[in-house]
C-alpha cells in the first residue's frame, strides 16, 4: 500500500465533507422521499458515520488491512444509504467517490475494481427489482443511467492513473534522495578524512559504514595494525558482542589470502556471532585491510544489493584516501629532505666558508701576534670581525627565509581569520573571532588540531544547527590553550546524540579524538532551540612532557 501524504489527506477530507454537505442539502429540500424529520435524522446519522470513517482512515496510517476494512465498511454504508434514499435516484450517489478515491489511491487495483463491481451490481439489482416502477428492462435502465456509470468508470480510472504517476514520482524522489545522501556522505567522508590523521581514518570509515548501511555493527581490519594479538588490528563501531572481535580477527587472518584476491563482497559466517558482509580495501599497489558489517540473514536477503553497493562505494573511496595520505607522507618526507639539503648547501657555500676563514685567521694570528706590529694585529682583527658579521648575516638570511614570523608572511591566526571570513561570506552568517595571547609560540601540531576543531565546530553550526551567529574565543597561554565556540542554532540533545552510534556525528567523534590525543578535555553543551556551546582545553606542555618522559625512560 502506498503512503498517504498530508496534502492528499486534506484534499480527500475536504471533498468528503463538501460532497456530503451538498448532497445532504439537495436531499433535504427535494419533495420526494420520507418526511423532513426523517431526512434530518438520516443526514445526522450520515455525518456521524462519515466522522467515524474519517477517524478510522486517520488512525490506520499505513496498515493496508485496516484501510481495506474501512473502505469496505464505507462502501457498505453507501449501499445502505442509497437503498434508503431512492436507489439510482438518490442524491447521495456522488458520495460513492469517497471510498472509490481511497481504494484507487491507496489499495491494489484488484481490490478497487472488486469494490466498484460489487457496488455496481448491488445498486443495479436494487434499482431493477425494487425501484423499477415502470417495469423497464435492464438494458433500458442501464442506458438511462449510463452517464453516472461512465462518470464513475472514468473517475476511477483517472484516480488510478494519477496514483500510478504519483507512485513513480515517489520512486524517482527516493532515488534522488538516495543520490543526495551518497553525495552528502562523500562530502562528509572527504572532509573528515582531510581533517584527520591517517591513524584515525579507519575509525572514520568504520563509522560511515555503520551510518550508511544503518546496521548495528561495523568494523575495519587494518593489515598494518600494531600490537601482538590479531584483534589489535581490528576497529569496531556500534554494538559489539563479547568475544566477536577475537573470532572475527581470527577468521579474517585465515581468509587473508582469499581476501587479497577478492574484488567484491563476500559473506563470512561465524558460528556463534552470525554473518558478516566483508570487502577488501586495496589499491593498485597495496592491500590496506578489510571493511565489513554484521548482517542479519533476513535483512541481508532484502537489502543485499544495497549493502553491497554501500560497502563497494566506501571501499573504493577508502582506498583512494589512504593512498593519498600515504603519498602525502612521502611527499612531506621528500620536501623535508630537499629542504635539509638546500640548507646544508647554503651553509656549506656561504656560512661554512666564512667560519673556515675566521678559524684560519684566528689560528694564524695566535702564532704570529708576537712577530707583527700592533697595526697589523688590528687589521687582522678587523678582517675577522667583518667575516663574523658576514656569517651572521648569512645565517639571519637563511632563518628569515624559513620563518614566516621573520619574513612578514602569514601567521597561523591569519589563516584562521581568513577561513572564518570565507565561511561567513559563503553562508551569510555572522562569525566573530576573539583572540588573546600569542600564536607564534604555538606548536604546529597544536595549530593543526585547533584549526580542525574550529572548522568542524563552525561547519556543524551552519550545516546542522542553521546558526546565524557564531562566536569563537581563543585564549593562548604558556601552560594551556582554551577554545570556545558558541552558536545560536537549533541545538540538539547531547545525551541522545552521543549515546546512539548511528546518530552521533563524525565531527563530534573527530574532535574528541583530537582533543584526547593532546591530553585535553572537551565539553559540549547544547539544548534544542537554544544553540550549542563547545569548550576545549589543551595543556600546552603535554607534548614536551611526553618527550621528556621518553628521554628519561631511555636514559
Amino acid at each position: 500500500m502506498r503512503k498517504m501524504f498530508s496534502g492528499e489527506s486534506k484534499v480527500f477530507y475536504l471533498y468528503r465533507y463538501i460532497s456530503l454537505a451538498g448532497t445532504s442539502l439537495v436531499y433535504a429540500i427535494e419533495d420526494r422521499g420520507p418526511p423532513l424529520s426523517l431526512k434530518i435524522g438520516i443526514i445526522l446519522v450520515l455525518f456521524i458515520f462519515a466522522k467515524w470513517i474519517t477517524d478510522m482512515y486517520t488512525q490506520s496510517g499505513q496498515a493496508s488491512r485496516t484501510i481495506k476494512i474501512t473502505v469496505g465498511l464505507e462502501m457498505t454504508g453507501m449501499m445502505i444509504l442509497h437503498l434508503l434514499s431512492g436507489g439510482m435516484d438518490s442524491p447521495f450517489l456522488w458520495c460513492v467517490f469517497n471510498p472509490a478515491w481511497m481504494a484507487a489511491s491507496y489499495l491494489s487495483s484488484v481490490y478497487c475494481w472488486f469494490m466498484m463491481l460489487s457496488y455496481f451490481l448491488f445498486v443495479t439489482a436494487f434499482s431493477y427489482f425494487f425501484a423499477n416502477d415502470q417495469t423497464q428492462s435492464l438494458a433500458t435502465m442501464l442506458l438511462n443511467e449510463n452517464r453516472f456509470y461512465l462518470m464513475l468508470l472514468f473517475m476511477t480510472l483517472s484516480i488510478q492513473l494519477l496514483a500510478g504517476v504519483k507512485s513513480r514520482l515517489e520512486i524517482a524522489n527516493a532515488r534522488t534522495t538516495e543520490t543526495m545522501e551518497h553525495m552528502k556522505s562523500l562530502y562528509q567522508i572527504v572532509e573528515a578524512a582531510t581533517h584527520s590523521e591517517s591513524e584515525n581514518l579507519k575509525i572514520i570509515f568504520a563509522e560511515f559504514a555503520l551510518k550508511l548501511t544503518k546496521l548495528k555493527m561495523s568494523f575495519f581490519w587494518d593489515v598494518n595494525g600494531s600490537g601482538n594479538g590479531g584483534h589489535d588490528h581490528l576497529i569496531t563501531q556500534g554494538i559489539t558482542p563479547v568475544g566477536v572481535e577475537a573470532s572475527l580477527s581470527t577468521a579474517i587472518e585465515i581468509h587473508a589470502a582469499e581476501l587479497r584476491q577478492l574484488d567484491s563482497c563476500m559473506v563470512m559466517s561465524l558460528p556463534e556471532h552470525g554473518d558478516f558482509l566483508v570487502i577488501p580495501i586495496k589499491s593498485s599497489t597495496r592491500f590496506w585491510g578489510v571493511m565489513g558489517v554484521k548482517v542479519e540473514r533476513s535483512s541481508y536477503e532484502e537489502g543485499r544489493h544495497w549493502f553491497v553497493k554501500q560497502l563497494y562505494f566506501l571501499s573504493e573511496l577508502c582506498a583512494v584516501i589512504l593512498e593519498r595520505h600515504q603519498l602525502e607522507r612521502i611527499e612531506n618526507q621528500l620536501m623535508i629532505i630537499e629542504e635539509q639539503n638546500r640548507i646544508a648547501d647554503e651553509m656549506h657555500d656561504s656560512v661554512s666558508q666564512y667560519i673556515f676563514g675566521i678559524v684560519y685567521a684566528v689560528h694564524s694570528l695566535s702564532r704570529k701576534w708576537k712577530d707583527i706590529s700592533t697595526d697589523q694585529i688590528k687589521e687582522q682583527l678587523q678582517i675577522i670581525q667583518e667575516s663574523s658579521v658576514a656569517a651572521s648575516q648569512e645565517l639571519r638570511s637563511t632563518i628569515y627565509s624559513l620563518s614566516s614570523r621573520k619574513n612578514g608572511g602569514a601567521f597561523w591566526i591569519t589563516t584562521v581569520k581568513s577561513h572564518l571570513d570565507s565561511l561567513s561570506k559563503l553562508h551569510a552568517v555572522k562569525v566573530t573571532l576573539n583572540v588573546t595571547g600569542d600564536d607564534h609560540g604555538l606548536q604546529v601540531n597544536y595549530q593543526k588540531a585547533l584549526f580542525r576543531i574550529i572548522s568542524e565546530a563552525t561547519g556543524n553550526a551552519i550545516r546542522h544547527g542553521r546558526s546565524s551567529h557564531i562566536k569563537v574565543d581563543l585564549s593562548m597561554k604558556s601552560d594551556e590553550v582554551k577554545l570556545s565556540v558558541l552558536d545560536n542554532g537549533s541545538g540538539f540533545s547531547v545525551t541522545e546524540r552521543l549515546s546512539d552510534p548511528k546518530v552521533s556525528g563524525l565531527g563530534v567523534n573527530n574532535m574528541e579524538l583530537l582533543v584526547q590525543s593532546f591530553g585535553g578535555t572537551i565539553n559540549i553543551q547544547s539544548t534544542k532551540g537554544k544553540g550549542t556551546h563547545i569548550q576545549v582545553t589543551l595543556p600546552s606542555g603535554h607534548q614536551d612532557k611526553k618527550e621528556l618522559n621518553e628521554i628519561q625512560m631511555m636514559g
